[in-house]
């Protein structure tokens, strides 16, 4: 396909003869600090120039171009007209009123995520079976036990497609060869084997081996008996298809068979539905998850409402599945709810779960047939509301979940609100003749009867919204309870606290609390309210009464849990324990916050864990985060047609990032190497990621990791925490040896006389400032060890930069084990040994 056609230069091109022109509708000339990241990547100055007599840096670079040089320009029509080959458009739907919105097709987003080979290769493709620790949303009950997320199908090795309810031949240890039916495929945690769980169809000799001293009874030869019960292999062990008996009879222990009569056969032997509609293409199954919620289109996030949609793959590990560019934008609307866009969205999703879609797979490196249906809606609590037609969270029948009425007692779970349920309700509802009547029949319900289209999705949607944990915990009782004590608090007393505050040590935490917290409490957002309550009880708990105190210490026991990175079914009746005395100590000594629909659904957090895994798995906090570049992109558009300017911003932005990642794309074709490179810089990198271009001012306003921050220089001799000097007779610096912290350590390569940089802090892998004193992880490269105390960052005169830890070492018993606390977590031990690595190895900051 030839591209280049379309730059073809217009002789009669106003950019010949004015360098101007091609910087209209684009950029502005008379301003450095749309281009000020040119400067950094042609030169690195970073000081304040002046282009004198040119207007701007951009202007003068292209008028050498254009007039010295003779460089004729691509005409900026050809630039607008110019379409990336394999782009798809957005699409445009209409509301009741007539009102237009634009979405991102769900099929587009999900080719483009089966096409990139590292997408392909992370994706968890079949549910994941644990001992006894979910850390994953494929590790949840919901995936594991529901049939619609079951992938119904393997590759074998040698190209064989073994699907569900076929009958195959494996090889049993006790019979043999054994003919099974095929139940589900999962895989095990820590493995990337995948394993299959069989009905076994037993001759009557092989019976014997599992039941010795049965009857004889009668059986034909193309008769099987059907054990009751499954077993798991891998499937290395599966030998191949197999014929289907003719006649199966089903052991009832401990004694009886019932032979299977004609339909029922029938049935039992049925293939699976995907098989035909399959046509010989792999099946893959992909669980979506949705997000939905509304957000300002103004920087001062006050004004002008946008209702949007958004999606990420629920197979992907939490580590890859919350990067922003790995959220793919459906629509967003000023004008258009998120009720009333959810109708085209859900006829695309019923097409998805039934029918299917045919992309390419970078894993198979052929064309599947991908099944996607929805596993789980993630919303805030008003949204969810509106979504699942519930009134909201001030009615008496304040809780999404279950029945139960504020007046009664919030402190127990009723009865689970279903969809056929809230279906016969809205029917009553309608069915009354005046509005006094469905008042007071929505009071007594707890829904409304309005339209939704997502009671028409396969699932029923009363299980597929679960706890959102950001603005149930840090922006539920944890704010109501800062709220209520602060201003209680005298003078003195504030002035402690900001003491208290100022001394805690806070290096493992992501985010502190800066300024007079005594104040400022009020503007707390969800990152401060999490801040806080893990230190709440150190630096408040000494001015709280003792019911005061006891509903903090119930309310940090359910934090923990809320916020544990796994969690534990055999854990699960003690942890709902810890959940029901919350609310019991609520009740208690705070009743009046029992009114609070966020106390209550406390008691409905171990369910949704138990579904879904632990919370960071279905957290609204990295979707929240992709509101801004929503928000960035209705900044920077015309605001006519909003919906319309930021889908296509989303569509366009996401197709190049797929485009120049060189992954596949209009009939297997890639991007050349040079667009490779010219799009590996951090500006278009970011860009990509969705950072509108205004927003990019500079590369200086970014933070790379390994990077060292808070400068000061001195010379070679300088004071470090644990007294350590310089000096030029040394061994190498990445084998330097371990010493006790008492002792000087010769670095090479640094003399008495060379001007070493000394810095007090260092930014992590994650993006994360790290102060020297700080506790903190090294990347997995660094086995010796894995924790270590930052005692100082300095830069060689050859412009490396060294970080000098203190290493930890795992603290052991007398047999040799690692040590755990309660929490399961390993008890470290601060050595004597002294080291350096490499800046960029410091991965993050730990408590």
């Amino acid at each position: 396909m030839k591209v280049t056609s379309q730059y073809d230069i217009c002789e009669d091109d106003p950019c010949e003869d004015d360098p101007c022109a091609l910087c209209d509708d684009t950029v502005d000339c008379e301003s450095d600090s749309n281009m000020d990241f040119m400067d950094t990547d042609m030169d690195g100055d970073t000081t304040d120039e002046t282009y004198y007599p040119f207007p701007s840096k951009i202007f003068a670079l292209l008028y050498i171009l254009v007039k010295e040089m003779g460089v004729k320009t691509p005409s900026l029509g050809a630039v607008k007209r110019f379409k990336l080959p394999g782009t798809k458009p957005t699409v445009r739907h209409v509301n009741k009123e007539g009102v237009p919105f634009y979405t991102i097709p769900l099929a587009t987003s999900i080719e483009q995520f089966l096409g990139r080979s590292d997408i392909a290769e992370a994706l968890v493709r079949f549910p994941v079976h644990t001992q006894d620790r979910f850390t994953e949303m494929f590790h949840g009950r919901r995936w594991c036990t529901d049939e619609r997320y079951f992938t119904p199908m393997v590759v074998l090795n040698d190209g064989t497609h073994i699907f569900v309810r076929d009958c195959i031949s494996f090889h049993h240890p006790l019979t043999g060869t054994t003919k099974g039916m095929v139940v589900k495929f999962f895989q095990q945690e820590h493995s990337t084997d995948v394993f299959v769980e069989l009905d076994m169809l037993l001759n009557l000799e092989q019976f014997k081996y599992f039941v010795p001293g049965t009857e004889a009874v009668y059986m034909d030869s193309d008769s099987c008996i059907l054990f009751d019960t499954t077993v798991e292999l891998s499937i290395s062990h599966i030998l191949g298809h197999a014929d289907p008996p003719g006649c199966i009879a089903k052991w009832i222990p401990p004694s009886h068979f019932h032979r299977l009569d004609f339909q029922e056969t029938i049935e039992y032997l049925a293939p699976h539905p995907l098989k035909d509609k399959a046509d010989g293409k792999p099946v893959v199954m992909l669980p979506l998850v949705l997000f939905a919620d509304d957000t300002s289109g103004n920087r001062s996030k006050k004004w002008h409402k946008f209702e949007s949609w958004y999606f990420k793959l629920a197979g992907l590990p939490h580590g890859i599945g919350t990067k922003l560019e790995n959220i793919h934008f459906v629509c967003s609307s000023d004008r258009v709810s998120a009720l009333e866009m959810a109708e085209p969205i859900v006829e695309e999703l019923i097409k998805l779960e039934n029918d299917g879609i045919e992309v390419y797979d970078a894993y198979f490196n052929t064309v599947v047939l991908v099944i996607a249906p929805v596993i789980c809606i993630v919303a805030d609590n008003p949204m969810a509301s509106v979504l699942l037609n519930h009134l909201h969270g001030r009615a008496n029948k304040y809780c999404r979940f279950c029945t139960v009425d504020r007046n009664e007692d919030p402190t127990i779970v009723c009865s689970k609100r279903t969809r056929e349920t809230a279906l016969q309700q809205m029917a009553e509802i309608s069915s009354l003749r005046t509005e006094q009547a469905k008042a007071e029949m929505r009071t007594h319900y707890g829904v409304h009867e309005n339209d939704n289209p997502l009671l028409f999705l396969p699932t029923d949607i009363y299980k597929m919204f679960p706890f959102e944990a950001l603005h149930t915990l840090p922006l539920g009782p944890a704010k109501h309870l800062l709220r209520e004590e602060m201003p209680l608090l005298s003078k003195g007393q504030k002035a402690e606290i900001l003491a208290r505050l100022k001394a805690f040590h806070t290096s493992g935490f992501s985010v502190k609390l800066y300024g007079n917290v005594c104040y400022y409490y009020q503007s707390f957002c969800g990152r401060d309210f999490k801040a806080w309550v893990q230190m709440a009880l150190f630096i408040i708990g000494p001015y709280l009464n003792d019911g005061e105190l006891a509903v903090w210490k119930s309310f940090c026991k359910v934090f923990q849990i809320a916020y544990s990175k796994f969690f534990a079914p055999s854990l699960s009746d003690e942890w709902r324990c810890l959940c029901q005395t919350f609310v019991n100590t609520v009740k208690q000594h705070m009743p009046h916050l029992l009114q609070k629909q966020k106390v209550h659904l406390m008691l409905h957090l171990v369910e949704c864990m138990h579904d879904f895994g632990p919370t960071s798995a279905f957290n609204a906090e990295r979707f929240e985060l992709f509101n801004s570049k929503v928000r960035a992109y209705n900044v920077f558009s015309n605001r006519l047609s909003s919906s319309r300017d930021i889908a296509q911003h989303f569509a366009a932005i996401q197709h190049l990032r797929y485009v120049c990642q060189a992954h596949l794309f209009s009939d297997n074709e890639r991007c050349a190497l040079g667009l490779q490179r010219l799009f590996s810089s951090s500006f278009v990198q970011h860009t990509l990621c969705g950072i509108a271009y205004k927003e990019l001012y500079s590369d200086k306003g970014i933070y790379q990791p390994g990077t060292p921050r808070k400068v000061s220089t001195c010379t070679a001799l300088f004071s470090l925490p644990l007294c350590v000097s310089l000096r030029s007779q040394t061994t190498n610096l990445e084998t330097l040896q371990t010493c006790e912290p008492s002792y000087d350590i010769l670095l090479s390569d640094v003399s008495t006389t060379d001007i070493v940089v000394h810095y007090k802090a260092i930014i992590s892998q994650e993006s994360c400032l790290i102060n020297c004193g700080d506790y903190i992880e090294l990347c997995s490269n660094y086995q010796q060890f894995t924790y270590g105390l930052l005692m100082a960052v300095f830069k060689t005169s050859s412009g490396a930069v060294l970080c000098l830890l203190q290493g930890f070492k795992p603290l052991c018993s007398a047999d040799g084990d690692q040590r755990h606390n309660k929490y399961d977590c390993p008890l470290l031990e601060l050595t004597r040994s002294v080291f350096t690595v490499p800046s960029e190895s410091v991965r993050r900051g730990v408590n």
